[in-house]
């Protein structure tokens, strides 16, 4: 087998590759006064699942929260395995330490969610990782019998999550998310996905 041949079919079926980064934005306040810690979820990829191969959004610890209950509620195969979050705190005993150690466990818990096909194809995950609808305004949209396509919704708001960045890494787009990158058959999201809990969910600590 030539090295042509190889160099070839790296570039015809490259890996499939996605980097998942969450910072801390800021602290904030809602209507009634209360203050919260906002964090920032950057997403640079290659896997056609994803409407956009790079954004940025910022999310609140309590819409992690939701993405998980979600994620049990339509798919309850991860129930014993799927990441734990981090612990609550008081506010009052939020500080740097404990804003690191969530940044943390935030973005493994994303890390390990996103390796899955079934949680890939939940239009409702890719609304709250790459829009800037609420979670609020997601459930709202679950429920719409004549809902936009979350991928319209995505693309047309894209000018609202790209980052204005140079640093960023550019992959070639595979044709698929199989195992060996050559189906030509794409994977979709489907905007049918369950909108409704059928299972128990146990969100645990």
């Amino acid at each position: 087998m030539s090295e042509n041949w190889l160099d070839e079919d790296a570039l015809l079926y490259p890996e499939i590759s996605s980097l998942i980064e969450v910072t801390h934005h800021d602290m904030e306040e809602d209507s009634w006064g209360r203050k919260f810690v906002t964090y920032s979820i950057e997403i640079q990829t290659n896997d056609i699942s994803f409407n956009l191969p790079h954004s940025k959004v910022k999310r609140r610890f309590s819409d992690f929260v939701w993405l998980r209950k979600r994620i049990l509620s339509v798919s309850p195969v991860h129930k014993r395995n799927i990441a734990r979050l981090p612990r609550r705190y008081l506010f009052s005993r939020i500080d740097q330490d404990v804003i690191a150690e969530r940044q943390h466990g935030l973005q493994r818990f994303l890390q390990e969610v996103l390796q899955s096909e079934t949680v890939l194809s939940d239009p409702c995950v890719h609304l709250l990782l790459q829009s800037t609808l609420s979670v609020s305004d997601i459930e709202e949209w679950m429920k719409s019998p004549k809902r936009q396509p979350s991928s319209k919704i995505i693309l047309e708001g894209k000018d609202l999550v790209t980052p204005d960045r140079t640093d960023i890494q550019h992959y070639l787009r595979p044709p698929s998310r199989t195992s060996d990158n050559r189906s030509l058959c794409a994977s979709t999201v489907s905007d049918d996905f369950p909108s409704s809990p059928t299972y128990p969910i146990n969100v645990g600590p």
